[in-house]
C-alpha cells in the first residue's frame, strides 16, 4: 500500500473528522506571478495545467482565438510554445472540453462526442479512444481544472458526474451508476471499463443537490470531492475500487442549495449564490497536504452593484481547506471578497497559485495572466 492508503484503510471507511474548532491559517508574505498575454491569446481558463520538467516549470492554457494550447514559461513568463489544434480534417478533435499533457510531445484531450484523443504536439492525433457504457449513456467527457485526467498503474482515470434526467431520478437509481470509468493500456487492446464505485447513501437527505465534484490523486489513491457532500471519497487506482469515506467539513458550509424542478429568471442562480458548497480540490505534493476550496453563501444586498449572472460566474466569498495526507484538517483560510478569480488555481514549487485577474476587481487586466503565490504558516517550503 502506498503511503496515504495505509492510514487510510485503517480509519477511512465512514470515519470522520472530529475536529470541531478549525485553526485559521496564515499567510506568509506573497510574490507575485504576472505573464503578460499576446493579443492573439484569448485563455480558457477552465483549464490551466502546470506542467514541471527537466528544462523548467510552464503553464499550459487553451486559446481560444485561434484554436490552440499555449506553453507559457513562468521563470521567464512568456509564451514559449503553442500547440496546434484542428476543428477538422485528418487531425480534426471536433468539440473539445479540457486537456491533460503528460509528456514533452504527448497530451490527452477530452472531447464531444466522447472520445479521448491523444495528440502529439504538432497537433497531429495519434490514437482515439471512444468512452461508451451500455448501462449508462454518456453524454459527457472532460478534464478540466475540477476534474483533469488521472493516471496510475498503466490507467487513465475520468469521471462523468451527471446524471441524465436529473429532476425524475430518485436516489436509489443515482446511488446505483457508476461515474468512474479507466481506460487500461497494458493490454493489447486498450480497454474502457467503468469502476465499480458508487455514490454514497444520503446523498439527497433533505433534497435534491448538485452531484458535481471535484477530484486528485496522490500515489494510488483518487479522492473524490463531491460539491455539497462533506464526505470525501477515497479510490484505490491498483485496486479499483472504494476504499471508504472521510468527512472533512468546515464549519463554513453549512447551507448547500435543495435544487428545484424549474426556477424562473435568476431564482435558481440566487439561491446558489445564497448557499454555500464546495469547489475544487487539489494536491499539493511538494508539501505532502490538500488544498480543498469552497464558497460561501452571500448577502445579494452588500453586493447590489454586481448582477447575480456576474456574481455567479466568480463567487465573492472563497475560502480553502488545508487537509494532511490522512485528510485531516489542518487548518483553513478565507479570502478577501473578489480577491480571488473562481477556478483558476494550480499548484507549483513555491506554493499554491491563485488567479488574482477577478473580472469583479477593480484593478482586472485582460492583458495578463496574474497569480498570488500563497504560502501558509506551518507548511515546509524548499526556499
Amino acid at each position: 500500500m502506498n503511503k496515504i492508503l495505509a492510514p487510510l484503510a485503517l480509519i477511512v471507511l465512514f470515519a470522520c473528522n472530529k475536529k470541531e474548532n478549525i485553526e485559521i491559517l496564515s499567510l506568509v508574505p506573497q510574490e507575485t506571478l504576472k505573464i503578460p498575454i499576446p493579443e492573439s491569446f484569448n485563455p480558457d481558463l477552465t483549464r490551466t495545467q502546470y506542467y514541471e520538467s527537466d528544462s523548467g516549470e510552464y503553464l499550459a492554457i487553451l486559446n481560444k482565438t485561434d484554436f490552440s494550447i499555449g506553453l507559457f514559461e513562468i521563470e521567464k513568463k512568456q509564451l514559449i510554445l503553442k500547440i496546434p489544434l484542428a476543428k477538422e480534417g485528418p487531425n480534426g478533435v471536433g468539440l473539445d472540453n479540457g486537456f491533460q499533457i503528460v509528456s514533452q510531445d504527448c497530451l490527452f484531450l477530452a472531447t464531444i462526442p466522447p472520445q479521448i484523443k491523444i495528440l502529439d504536439f504538432n497537433g497531429k492525433i495519434k490514437y482515439k479512444i471512444p468512452i461508451n457504457d451500455n448501462e449508462n449513456n454518456v453524454n459527457f467527457l472532460s478534464s478540466n481544472n475540477e476534474i483533469p485526467f488521472i493516471f496510475g498503474h498503466k490507467k487513465l482515470f475520468g469521471i462523468q458526474p451527471f446524471l441524465n434526467n436529473f429532476h425524475k431520478i430518485s436516489e436509489n437509481e443515482a446511488l446505483s451508476i457508476n461515474p468512474i470509468y479507466q481506460v487500461d493500456f497494458s493490454k493489447p487492446k486498450t480497454d474502457v471499463s467503468w469502476l465499480q464505485v458508487k455514490r454514497p447513501s444520503g446523498i439527497w437527505d433533505g433534497g435534491k443537490k448538485d452531484v458535481n465534484l471535484s477530484w486528485t490523486d496522490r500515489y494510488d489513491s483518487i479522492i473524490v470531492a463531491p460539491y455539497t457532500d462533506h464526505r470525501l471519497w477515497v479510490i484505490s487506482k491498483k485496486e479499483g475500487k472504494l476504499i471508504g469515506y472521510k468527512e472533512a467539513k468546515t464549519t463554513s458550509v453549512t447551507k448547500f442549495q435543495i435544487i428545484k424542478e424549474s426556477y424562473i429568471g435568476d431564482e435558481g442562480i440566487i439561491e446558489n449564490l445564497e448557499s454555500d458548497r464546495y469547489e475544487i480540490i487539489l494536491y499539493d505534493h511538494y508539501r505532502d497536504v490538500f488544498y480543498h476550496f469552497f464558497y460561501m453563501g452571500i448577502d445579494l444586498e452588500q453586493f447590489s452593484s454586481i448582477s447575480p449572472r456576474t456574481l455567479f460566474s466568480n463567487n465573492p466569498k472563497v475560502g480553502v481547506l488545508v487537509l494532511d495526507n490522512n485528510l485531516d484538517i489542518l487548518g483553513e483560510h478565507i479570502f478577501d471578497d473578489h480577491y480571488i478569480e473562481t477556478w483558476n488555481y494550480f499548484v507549483g514549487k513555491k506554493g499554491l497559485y491563485v488567479s488574482t485577474n477577478n473580472p469583479n476587481r477593480d484593478d482586472f487586466d485582460e492583458n495578463f495572466l496574474r497569480y498570488d503565490i500563497i504560502r501558509f504558516e506551518g507548511l515546509e517550503y524548499e526556499d
